[in-house]
C-alpha cells in the first residue's frame, strides 16, 4: 500500500504559508507565469514598541487579504472542520489515505510534542500546520521544518500523526478549522502579466500600501511596504544589541528569498522578450542576492559569537542594498515605460 504526490523545494521557505502551497505547484511549469506576475512587493508591521516587546518580526511577501482561501489558480483549496471530519480516532488514518488517493495533500493542525522530526519533540507542546503528500505502508511522507530548521521531507508512524492530530489544541489557533486541502489543477490558466509586474515594482519602489488595492476586500493594513521595510527590518536586527537576546533568521531569509525570486522572474522576462538581456538587471540582481545572502550568514554566525561588530556590518550592508536596489527599480520600471508605449 503506497501512493504519492509530487512535491519539491519551493523558491520561498521562509513561512509555511508561502512553502506548503507552493511545494505544490513548483512542480509543473505552467505555474510560473502566475508566481512571475506575484511575489514582489513586501510587507512588515511597523510597531516598534511591539517589536521591543515579542522580539519577533512579520517581514514577509505581501500577501492579498483573499489569498488564504485563493492562494493560486493553479491550486484548489478547501477548509474543512476537523470535528467533522474526525468524528473517533480511527476516522483520521482512512480520511489522509483516501485523500492523497485522490489527489489531494493534505495539512492538518497538530502538536509537534508527536512529530519525532520536529525541534519541539517531547520537549514542548507546540500547535502547527503539517503537509502530507504520501504514505508507504504504516508511514505518512510529509514535507515541513526539521529539527535543524531547514524545510525539508520526513516520515511519520499512522499512530503518531494520530495523536498529533488528536491531541492539537487549537483554541485560539488562526487555523481554528484545523484541516486544509490541496489539489492541483491541471486546467487552470493565467498568463504573464507585465502590467501587473509593473503596478507592484512601482508599489516596491514608492513604498505604497498595496492593501488599498484590495480595501473592496478587507480594510487596508496599515505598516510598512516596499522598501520602507529596510528601516524596520535595520530596527529589528539592531535590537539583537539590546538584551534580553532573541533571534529570529526569517526577516533576513525572507529578504533573501526576495532577491532570489527577482532574479528568476527578471532572467524570465528577458527570455520572454519584455527586457534585453544586455539591460543587465537580472546579473545586477544576482548581486544584490548575493549581498543579502552574506546578511543571512553574518546574522547566523552572530547568533554563535554574539559580536557586536556583525550586527553593525550588517547595517550597513543593509544600507548599500537599500540604495543599490532604489536604483535598480527607478531604472527597471524607465525601461518598463518604454516597453509598455511601443
Amino acid at each position: 500500500m503506497k501512493k504519492t504526490l509530487p512535491i519539491t523545494i519551493p523558491p520561498v521557505t521562509g513561512y509555511l504559508h508561502h512553502a506548503y502551497p507552493l511545494s505544490i505547484l513548483a512542480n509543473w511549469t505552467a505555474y510560473l507565469p502566475w508566481f512571475y506576475s506575484n511575489y514582489i512587493q513586501l510587507y512588515c508591521p511597523q510597531n516598534l514598541q511591539n517589536l521591543r516587546r515579542n522580539r519577533t518580526l512579520k517581514f514577509n511577501f505581501y500577501r492579498r487579504p483573499d489569498q488564504r482561501f485563493s492562494f493560486s489558480p493553479y491550486l484548489k483549496v478547501q477548509f474543512l472542520d476537523r470535528n467533522l471530519i474526525f468524528k473517533s480516532p480511527t476516522d483520521i488514518v482512512p480520511f489522509i489515505t483516501a485523500c492523497i488517493d485522490k489527489g489531494y495533500y493534505v495539512q492538518p493542525t497538530v502538536d509537534e510534542y508527536f512529530l519525532p522530526d520536529s525541534a519541539a519533540y517531547q520537549t514542548r507542546h507546540f500547535m502547527h500546520e503539517t503537509l502530507i503528500h504520501g504514505y508507504d505502508n504504516q508511514i505518512f511522507i510529509g514535507i515541513g521544518y526539521n529539527k535543524q530548521g531547514d524545510y525539508a521531507a520526513y516520515h511519520i508512524a499512522f499512530s503518531e500523526l494520530e495523536r498529533a492530530i488528536l491531541h492539537a489544541d487549537l483554541t485560539g489557533h488562526y487555523d481554528s478549522d484545523g484541516l486544509r486541502l490541496f489539489k492541483y489543477d491541471l486546467h487552470a490558466k493565467y498568463d504573464f502579466d507585465i502590467h501587473l509586474v509593473r503596478e507592484q515594482l512601482s508599489d516596491l519602489l514608492q513604498a505604497r500600501n498595496s492593501s488599498e488595492r484590495f480595501r473592496m476586500v478587507a480594510n487596508p493594513i496599515d505598516g510598512a511596504y516596499g522598501l520602507a521595510t529596510y528601516p524596520c527590518l535595520k530596527s529589528y536586527i539592531e535590537s539583537f544589541l539590546h538584551p534580553p537576546f532573541s533571534f529570529d533568521i526569517r526577516p533576513a531569509h525572507i529578504l533573501w528569498e526576495h532577491k532570489k525570486c527577482m532574479v528568476d522572474r527578471l532572467k524570465y522576462m528577458e527570455v520572454q522578450g519584455y527586457l534585453k538581456s544586455e539591460y543587465g538587471f537580472s546579473a545586477e540582481y544576482d548581486e544584490l542576492m548575493r549581498n543579502t545572502g552574506i546578511v543571512r550568514l553574518m546574522l547566523l554566525k552572530f547568533k554563535i559569537t554574539r559580536s557586536p561588530d556583525l550586527i553593525h556590518r550588517v547595517l550597513s550592508r543593509l544600507d548599500n542594498i537599500a540604495e543599490k536596489e532604489k536604483s535598480l527599480l527607478q531604472n527597471l520600471l524607465s525601461k518598463l515605460d518604454s516597453f509598455e508605449m511601443k
